[in-house]
């Protein structure tokens, strides 16, 4: 399983995962589909993954959802915002599971009217609190009861290849027995971690300069390298589910919360540190009934991460890629307050100077950090107050000029972060006459 990162590779596997499980299915075993993450970062024109993974652990009973920051701050890793949409899609009758392309013929009926098993953009997005009511069959959660939030423990992701768009299972690239031969095998694979177990594989990184998903195509030493490692498992956080509505009415926290959105994007609402994982967002699935049927469900699992350098923009890229995931403005809400809990902007003047003349001009500039590290917009609009002369102001790269007439004492130097206008910092400075 050490490359298996192209869309098309990632479709057949689920479609080979559905077939194995068809004659599971008549005993009231429900399929899982895993198939892919969207990870993007919005603060170069390359896009490139800044070092979030999306896990999707699955035994054929437990159910994790999570996101890990696999990056660490000695190689340059820096906080990453995530966001994350589970789409739901059942099906009941003859021959359910079985997609285009497959053995045999489907004839179920889909539970939610005019959606398709083959074509997971009409998959059902999940939102708490609200109900599917389309179709003869109801709505999904007449069959099933999750169980959200929560924490467990997980083994760091041996993918850290920031060109990979592939979802990890169960904490391993390769599964616990590293044997790629087993990749198919995702139920075979999984493992149940305790807290300071250590596995030793292969760990992925990328080898090229472009943020190409080369999948199965991929060369070893060319597009990616691979060293052994040995990660010790950990526990994720502790998350708590919320709905929009109910995180605005406990004040907007910022912390270890999962809130949906009405769109069924589930926000992370603070930063992910290097090296940390987020709490659950789904932590089981448990079904309610006996189906006296064929049946199939399953479950597409998209993630998307930002470094917070931005969110993307309009023309349809990062938290835009399309009219139907544009961030409703609770949700940019949500992630401004989250990334101005942990930025921070410092004012210093050239070589520490504490004091100007009236009619000089003094050099100032200014750090944008998140949680400690520089983050890639360091962009700033600079203000001068306390001056009692026209003349004395300050440019957009932070030189300010003292008026020749300047009365004042002392004058406060503001720089505000262009990526978080709530955010700035500032210095006092001293005007000798």
């Amino acid at each position: 399983m050490v490359k298996e990162k192209t869309q098309k590779r990632k479709v057949t596997s689920a479609v080979t995962a559905v077939v194995a499980a068809a004659v599971i299915l008549l005993t009231g075993t429900f399929a899982w589909q895993s198939i892919s993450q969207t990870a993007l970062n919005e603060t170069t024109v390359t896009y490139v993954n800044p070092g979030g993974r999306l896990h999707d652990d699955f035994n054929g009973s437990n159910k994790d959802v999570y996101v890990e920051n696999f990056s660490s701050y000695d190689t340059g890793g820096v906080p990453i915002f995530a966001r994350v949409r589970l789409d739901e899609y059942m099906e009941i009758g003859k021959g359910a599971g079985l997609k285009a392309g497959g053995t045999g013929t489907n004839e179920a009926t889909p539970v939610v009217a005019g959606t398709d098993i083959n074509d997971v953009s009409t998959w059902t997005a999940h939102v708490p609190g609200t109900s599917v009511t389309e179709g003869a069959e109801g709505d999904f959660h007449t069959y099933w009861t999750w169980t959200m939030g929560g924490e467990t423990v997980f083994l760091p992701t041996f993918n850290k290849n920031k060109d990979s768009l592939e979802a990890d299972i169960n904490g391993t690239f390769a599964g616990p027995d590293g044997d790629p031969a087993t990749k198919e095998d995702r139920y075979g694979d999984y493992e149940t971690y305790t807290a300071g177990q250590q596995i030793t594989a292969g760990a992925t990184y990328d080898a090229d300069d472009n943020d190409i998903d080369e999948g199965g195509n991929g060369v070893e030493n060319v597009n990616y390298t691979v060293n052994s490692e040995t990660h010790t498992a950990k526990a994720t956080q502790t998350a708590t589910v919320l709905t929009m509505a109910e995180w605005k009415a406990q004040g907007a926290p910022v912390g270890p919360y999962w809130v949906y959105d009405t769109d069924g994007w589930a926000y992370w609402a603070q930063p992910i540190l290097p090296g940390e994982a987020t709490g659950l967002l789904l932590d089981g699935i448990e079904l309610n009934e006996v189906i006296q049927d064929d049946w199939y469900y399953g479950i597409n699992v998209v993630g998307q991460f930002s470094d917070g350098g931005d969110w993307g923009q309009a023309e349809g890229n990062g938290f835009y890629t399309d009219a139907a995931s544009v961030p409703s403005a609770d949700a940019l809400e949500l992630l401004n307050k989250a990334l101005a809990e942990k930025i921070a902007v410092t004012v210093s003047s050239a070589d520490g100077v504490t004091t100007v003349a009236s009619g000089s001009t003094l050099q100032f500039s200014a750090a944008v950090t998140l949680a400690g590290e520089t983050i890639a917009n360091q962009n700033v609009s600079w203000t001068v107050s306390g001056n009692t002369s026209e003349d004395t102001t300050v440019d957009t790269d932070g030189l300010l000029t003292v008026g020749s007439d300047e009365a004042a004492g002392t004058l406060i130097i503001k720089a505000t972060s262009k990526e978080n206008i709530r955010v700035s910092g500032d210095m006092e400075i001293t005007v000798n006459g």
